[in-house]
Parts: structure tokens; sequence; C-alpha cells
């Protein structure tokens, strides 16, 4: 018997309600029940640890020793449904929601190496104990990869080489011709330290790009965490020409020409082995110029999808999509929304030995062993089309356009997918429905794009409360909120941050992904892409056969104390 027929002998659902459940498929069959109301976790967990004579975990507050983490990896938890709560010598025992699953517990014990016993549990709340537990870990070994001080002595060193270093007269405007050439030696060594101590602070936040900004009294540097802008120092206004000729020269750009935009790059060697690449880019205005610089490769690049956060039937659909020999996988959403770290992500589970990968990106922000990497130009000529249309000759199995931008470039993209090549590309649409129409605003017959198309992923990025400072809030302050009742009547929990140390006093450290994931295969939905259908029509079979939305995964996320309602305010409102 398996948990449902189980469940069914203990009178907690009926017959009906089962079979129904069972047709959703993707999930599991309990987080199906409790998604649809036809049982309530609280009295599912009793149901089961009674009928399999099993204690009730109560995983609220849980702490694990590091070791068992190390044991049982997050990938294990997610694939089996499962948490591990402690070891008792060589016995593992492990919360989980289906102790019907004895093909589960086996694959539990020859991974970890010890006996199982289980304990009872509900989905929502492992998945939600998986998040916090795991997400410290990640944190703990993060802070720890990146050599050199910490923040507070970072802190110190930035204050003194901004007091040591000598500034630069700014040169009014001239022929850049009749300026001096400076090297890097030349320059006062509190600037470069000061410069150093920059990246490296941006690294321990974990920022994704430092502004340099000059201001008409000051110089603001800015950095990027978390998708929030956060000033960590304000310089004196002398300092714009001295930093900026610093960077400028650490970025092979040239320091004499001040007039027009320039990019460059900086290699950052953090020890012997590793080093982080910062992709730098110059914009003269009127105070002086604002420099950014771009942290590339430092996404949480993960070994496989498993890892990404897909779950149930999302997952289910993109496993079988990057298993198909041919055909496009389309990642959508705007700038700065995780896309080519899922591209990656993917690649880097596709990337074999009997396998020819080649990729076309602007920039190339990994660097991946066995694939050829093609870094797009456009000032060259060497555009995404030209870059495709040479790949074709060079015998791809699988092919990375970095983004379809136009219709040169989408047209050989599908006619490669059609023609037996795994394509995987990038659009910026709102959700995955408005992907497959804007192939069609683009130019390609719709026949085709029903032809090629066989998934597409339209995803986001919220920012994670701190499971350092995390309290739940009382359910009236929803009152407040001016989201459609519909939506708050979905909403079953309130979380915020109070603010710690470890999350800089804003009460959210880290992001996590939400996911909209749209299959193309079944003959409703190609018959309304060939037929022209608007993006309500293709939605709307979407989540008949399935689909959950942007906005239903955020809230769900609100659900299980990962995220703020405020945060999945910008994505139900986008929507």
């Amino acid at each position: 018997m398996d948990i449902g027929e189980h469940l069914l002998a203990a009178g907690v659902i009926r017959a009906e309600q089962l079979a129904e459940a069972r047709a959703v498929g993707g999930e599991s069959l309990c987080t199906v029940l409790i998604d649809k109301r036809m049982v309530a976790e609280k009295d599912l967990v009793q149901a089961i640890a009674k009928r399999f004579s099993l204690e009730a975990a109560n995983l609220e507050g849980l702490t694990l020793d590091r070791e068992i983490l190390k044991t049982f990896p997050e990938a294990l938890s997610k694939s089996t449904g499962t948490l591990p709560l402690r070891r008792e010598g060589a016995l593992l025992i492990v919360a989980t929601s289906d102790p019907a699953n004895e093909p589960m517990q086996d694959r539990i014990a020859r991974a970890t190496g010890c006996s199982v016993r289980f304990t009872i549990a509900g989905p929502k709340a492992i998945i939600a104990a998986r998040t916090t537990l795991y997400a410290k870990q990640s944190t703990k070994a993060a802070a720890s990869a990146i050599p050199g001080p910490a923040l507070k002595e970072l802190d110190q060193i930035l204050k003194r080489a901004a007091e040591e270093a000598a500034p630069t007269p700014e040169v009014p405007d001239a022929d850049p011709r009749n300026l001096p050439k400076l090297e890097i030696r030349e320059l006062d060594a509190p600037v470069v330290r000061l410069v150093h101590g920059l990246l490296l602070k941006a690294l321990r936040m974990r920022a994704s790009d430092i502004h340099i900004e000059p201001m008409e009294d000051s110089l603001r540097v800015r950095f990027r965490v978390d998708g929030e802008m956060q000033e960590v120092i304000r310089l004196a206004k002398d300092m714009r020409a001295t930093l900026s000729s610093c960077i400028k020269i650490m970025s092979s750009m040239d320091i004499a020409e001040r007039r027009v935009p320039q990019d460059g790059g900086i290699k950052l060697a953090l020890d012997e082995k590793n080093a982080v690449d910062f992709r730098v880019s110059s914009l003269p205005g009127i105070h002086g110029e604002k420099i950014v610089m771009r942290v590339l490769g430092t996404g949480d690049l993960k070994g496989s999808v498993d890892e990404l956060g897909l779950e149930g039937r999302a997952l289910e659909l993109v496993r079988e999509a990057i298993a198909n020999p041919c055909g496009m996988i389309l990642v959508t959403g705007p700038t700065g929304s995780g896309k080519t770290t899922t591209l990656y992500t993917i690649l880097s589970q596709l990337n074999q030995p009997n396998v020819n990968i080649v990729t076309a990106e602007d920039p190339v922000e990994y660097t991946l062993a066995g694939l050829t990497q093609v870094h797009v130009r456009h000032q060259t000529g060497l555009t995404f089309e030209v870059a495709l249309r040479s790949f074709l000759r060079q015998d791809p199995d699988i092919i990375l356009v970095g983004e379809m931008r136009d219709y040169e470039t989408a047209s050989i993209a599908v006619k490669a997918a059609l023609t037996g090549h795994l394509v995987l590309s990038t659009l910026h649409t709102n959700d995955a429905p408005s992907t497959v129409v804007r192939l069609v605003d683009m130019g390609i017959e719709p026949y085709l794009v029903a032809s090629a198309v066989k998934l597409v992923v339209a995803q986001r990025l919220v920012r994670r409360i701190c499971v350092n400072c995390r309290e739940d809030v009382d359910l009236a302050a929803l009152q407040r909120s001016d989201l459609d009742q519909s939506i708050l009547s979905s909403v079953e929990r309130l979380s915020r941050g109070r603010g710690c140390e470890q999350c800089g006093g804003s009460g959210y450290r880290g992001r996590n992904p939400v996911f909209e994931v749209m299959a193309v295969k079944s003959k409703e939905m190609k018959r309304a892409i060939t037929e022209g259908g608007t993006e309500v029509q293709v939605g709307q079979i979407g989540k008949r056969e399935g689909m959950h939305t942007l906005t239903d995964c955020a809230i769900e996320l609100v659900n299980r104390g990962i995220t703020t309602l405020e945060e999945a305010r910008g994505i139900i409102l986008a929507e």
C-alpha cells in the first residue's frame, strides 16, 4: 500500500479525493492533498503517525550538527522529501511524510551509510525547516570561503587608506594625446589598497555590483546587495580623479580618455588558486566619471537542476526538457533575476565528455571547463547572429545564446532547435506565456515556435528573510495591505526579520528564486500557439495543465516564512 491507500484506510480522505490528487502528478501526494485543502497538514501528520505507530516530529526552531548536514546534503533532502533530525550512533532519525516509501528509505541508507528510522512531519513543514537549516549552512560556508580580513577590519583598512591617499588634481577636458600616461606603480599605494579593499568588501557582502559615483561635494560608493543598493562609504570629492585613475589602470582602460564611456575588466586574486573577475564600465557625468563594477561568476551556481529550488511538477518538466537532445529551452525575466545562473546550472549538468557545448555571451560570466565560450563583441562585428551561424559549422550538440535580441538571431536559434540541437537562451519578458508570444511578435512563424520551444522558465529573485532573526507577524497586518483580497486570502503566515548583525540590520540575507515553468508539449498548447493565441489564452492552458504562476510561488514562499509579503508584492503587482 502506498501512502494514499493508507490515508484512505484511515478515513482521512475519500476515494474521489485520492483519485483527484493522484491525477495532478508532479508534487508529492501529501502536498497535493494539502494544497487542495482536502486535509489540513496537522491532521495529516497525526493520521500518518497513528497509522504507522511513529512519533510526530516538531521541526520548530530545529538546529542540526554540521556533520549531519554534510552527510545528508540538501540535494538528497529535496529529492526524497525528507529532513535529517539527529544521529544516534549508526542510526539516523529522519522526518518524512511518506513512511510507506521503502525504496526511498533504502536510498537514504545507502547514501548516508546509516540505518534509518522515520518520524512524521508535514511536507510543508519539512520544506520550511530545510530552507532555514541549509541556508544557515551555506551562509557560513560562503563567509569562510573568501580569504582576507573580516568586514570590521576591512572598514578600518578602507578608512585609513582614504585618509592617507593623496588626491590627484582634476585636469579639465583636453586632447587625450597631450595628457600624461600613468602606470599602476606610479599611483599612491593607499589608493590601490582602497580599491582592493572595496573589491574584497563587495565579495564579503555578497554584492553583485559596485557603484562609484561622483557627486557635487563628495564621492559616494554603493554596493548592490540582494538586489538593493546600500551606501558603504563616502569619500572626499578630491578623491574622484585619483580613484577613477586607479580603477581604469587596473581595468586596462585608457586613463587619458574621460569624454566617452569605456569598458574593461579586473581580475582579483584571492589566493594562489582562486580569482574573481569584475566587469568595469565608466560613464562621463557632469561631476566626473561614474564607474560601475559588476562581480562576475559569483552567482550560486549549482551542480544540477535539483539544487536550483525547483520543486514538484516544475522540476520534473525541467528534467524532461534537458534530457531531450533537441528543442529550445527559454529562461525569461528582467536583468538580475538569476537567468544566467539557471542556464549555467543546466549546462553544468549536461557538460559531459561526449557532448559538444558552445556558448555566445555578452559577457562570459562563468567559465566552465569543457565548453567553447565566445565573448560577443559588437564593435568588432562578432554579434550573436554571426556567432550562432558559425556555431552551426562547429558540430555542436548544445548551444547557449546569451540573449535573443532580434529576428535574425531568433530565426537561426529556432532552426537549430528544429534540426537536432538543444538550444538554451533568454528573453526579457514578464512571464512564461508572454515569451512564446514575443517570439511570434519578433517575426518567427507561430508553427515554428510551437515545434521548436519545449520549455519556458520565467523567474524572479526575492530577498530571503534572515534566518538568524526571523520572527512571525500577526496576520492582522494583512488588513493594511493594498493587494487584492483573492491574493490575501491565500496568505497563511507572515514573517519578517528583526534585523541583526548577520544581515546588517536589514532583516534580509540572500535571495530565493521564484519560478514559473510552462511546458510546450500538449496538443492544446501547440494548437493555441500555432493559431496565434494571446498571452492570456496560452496562460490559461498552462494553468489547466498544472503550471504554478510566479504569484502562486511567491505566496508559497511567504507561507513558508522564507520571504515577506512586501517582497512578494513586487512580483504580484508585476503580473
